[in-house]
Protein backbone atom coordinates (compact mmCIF):
# COMPACT_ATOMS: atom_id res chain seq x y z
CA UNK A 1 0.00 0.00 0.00
CA UNK A 2 1.43 3.30 -1.15
CA UNK A 3 0.51 6.35 0.86
CA UNK A 4 0.32 9.81 -0.66
CA UNK A 5 2.15 12.62 1.12
CA UNK A 6 -1.12 14.04 2.45
CA UNK A 7 -2.15 10.76 4.01
CA UNK A 8 1.36 10.05 5.19
CA UNK A 9 2.11 13.44 6.79
CA UNK A 10 -1.29 15.04 7.16
CA UNK A 11 -2.55 18.20 5.54
CA UNK A 12 -0.15 20.40 7.45
CA UNK A 13 0.19 24.13 7.08
CA UNK A 14 -0.30 25.46 3.56
CA UNK A 15 1.16 28.81 2.74
CA UNK A 16 -1.22 31.49 1.67
CA UNK A 17 0.76 33.41 -0.96
CA UNK A 18 -2.17 35.58 -2.03
CA UNK A 19 -1.22 38.49 0.27
CA UNK A 20 2.40 38.30 -0.85
CA UNK A 21 1.35 38.33 -4.50
CA UNK A 22 -0.86 41.38 -3.97
CA UNK A 23 1.92 43.24 -2.14
CA UNK A 24 4.38 42.40 -4.92
CA UNK A 25 1.90 43.57 -7.60
CA UNK A 26 1.34 46.88 -5.78
CA UNK A 27 5.09 47.36 -5.42
CA UNK A 28 5.64 46.71 -9.14
CA UNK A 29 2.88 49.14 -10.16
CA UNK A 30 4.41 51.86 -7.95
CA UNK A 31 7.89 51.13 -9.30
CA UNK A 32 6.77 51.35 -12.93
CA UNK A 33 4.71 54.49 -12.29
CA UNK A 34 7.64 56.19 -10.56
CA UNK A 35 10.02 55.25 -13.36
CA UNK A 36 7.64 56.59 -16.01
CA UNK A 37 7.07 59.82 -14.07
CA UNK A 38 10.81 60.45 -13.65
CA UNK A 39 11.46 59.53 -17.29
CA UNK A 40 8.83 61.94 -18.59
CA UNK A 41 10.12 64.71 -16.36
CA UNK A 42 13.66 64.25 -17.67
CA UNK A 43 12.58 63.73 -21.29
CA UNK A 44 10.37 66.84 -21.36
CA UNK A 45 12.24 69.58 -19.55
CA UNK A 46 10.58 73.00 -19.33
CA UNK A 47 13.62 74.62 -20.93
CA UNK A 48 16.01 73.42 -23.62
CA UNK A 49 19.15 75.45 -24.14
CA UNK A 50 22.20 75.15 -26.34
CA UNK A 51 25.28 77.02 -27.45
CA UNK A 52 25.66 76.46 -31.21
CA UNK A 53 28.81 78.55 -31.34
CA UNK A 54 31.16 80.65 -29.27
CA UNK A 55 34.38 82.55 -29.81
CA UNK A 56 37.13 83.61 -27.48
CA UNK A 57 37.43 87.39 -27.80
CA UNK A 58 40.37 87.90 -25.42
CA UNK A 59 42.32 86.22 -22.63
CA UNK A 60 39.51 87.24 -20.26
CA UNK A 61 36.25 87.03 -22.22
CA UNK A 62 34.22 85.11 -24.74
CA UNK A 63 31.06 85.59 -26.79
CA UNK A 64 28.55 82.76 -26.91
CA UNK A 65 25.50 82.39 -29.13
CA UNK A 66 22.78 81.12 -26.79
CA UNK A 67 19.58 79.44 -28.03
CA UNK A 68 16.74 78.78 -25.58
CA UNK A 69 13.40 77.01 -26.18
CA UNK A 70 10.77 77.36 -23.47
CA UNK A 71 7.06 77.89 -22.88
CA UNK A 72 6.14 81.46 -23.79
CA UNK A 73 4.29 81.98 -20.50
CA UNK A 74 7.31 81.01 -18.37
CA UNK A 75 10.46 82.85 -17.35
CA UNK A 76 13.66 80.82 -17.61
CA UNK A 77 17.07 80.95 -15.98
CA UNK A 78 20.29 79.30 -17.21
CA UNK A 79 23.90 79.49 -16.11
CA UNK A 80 26.52 80.29 -18.75
CA UNK A 81 29.98 79.18 -17.75
CA UNK A 82 33.44 78.77 -19.20
CA UNK A 83 36.40 76.56 -18.41
CA UNK A 84 40.06 76.96 -19.19
CA UNK A 85 42.24 74.43 -20.99
CA UNK A 86 42.80 72.44 -17.77
CA UNK A 87 39.06 72.21 -17.06
CA UNK A 88 38.93 74.72 -14.22
CA UNK A 89 35.94 77.06 -14.23
CA UNK A 90 37.06 80.60 -15.10
CA UNK A 91 33.72 82.34 -15.62
CA UNK A 92 30.06 82.00 -14.65
CA UNK A 93 26.98 84.15 -15.10
CA UNK A 94 23.27 83.67 -14.64
CA UNK A 95 21.14 84.44 -17.70
CA UNK A 96 17.44 85.32 -17.44
CA UNK A 97 14.92 84.89 -20.25
CA UNK A 98 11.65 86.79 -19.79
CA UNK A 99 8.12 85.60 -20.42
CA UNK A 100 6.59 86.23 -23.80
CA UNK A 101 8.99 84.45 -26.11
CA UNK A 102 9.07 80.77 -26.92
CA UNK A 103 12.42 80.89 -28.71
CA UNK A 104 15.28 83.17 -27.71
CA UNK A 105 18.51 83.52 -29.72
CA UNK A 106 21.04 86.01 -28.44
CA UNK A 107 24.75 86.61 -28.08
CA UNK A 108 26.13 86.84 -24.54
CA UNK A 109 29.52 88.13 -23.46
CA UNK A 110 31.11 86.38 -20.48
CA UNK A 111 34.00 87.93 -18.58
CA UNK A 112 36.43 85.33 -17.23
CA UNK A 113 39.20 85.17 -14.64
CA UNK A 114 41.49 83.22 -16.98
CA UNK A 115 41.78 82.31 -20.65
CA UNK A 116 38.49 80.66 -21.66
CA UNK A 117 38.47 77.44 -23.65
CA UNK A 118 34.79 76.39 -23.55
CA UNK A 119 31.30 77.81 -23.22
CA UNK A 120 28.59 75.73 -21.54
CA UNK A 121 24.99 76.11 -20.41
CA UNK A 122 24.01 74.36 -17.23
CA UNK A 123 21.02 74.19 -14.91
CA UNK A 124 18.38 75.64 -17.26
CA UNK A 125 14.99 75.73 -15.54
CA UNK A 126 11.76 77.69 -15.50
CA UNK A 127 10.93 80.18 -12.78
CA UNK A 128 7.43 80.72 -11.45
Amino acid sequence: MSATPVTRYGKGATRNDRGLKIAFAVFMVLLVAGTVWIGLDVANPGVRGSIPSFRVTSDSSLEAQVEIRKDADKEAVCVLRSRDRDGAEVGRRELRFAKGEKRVDRTETLQTAGKPNTAELEDCHTVG
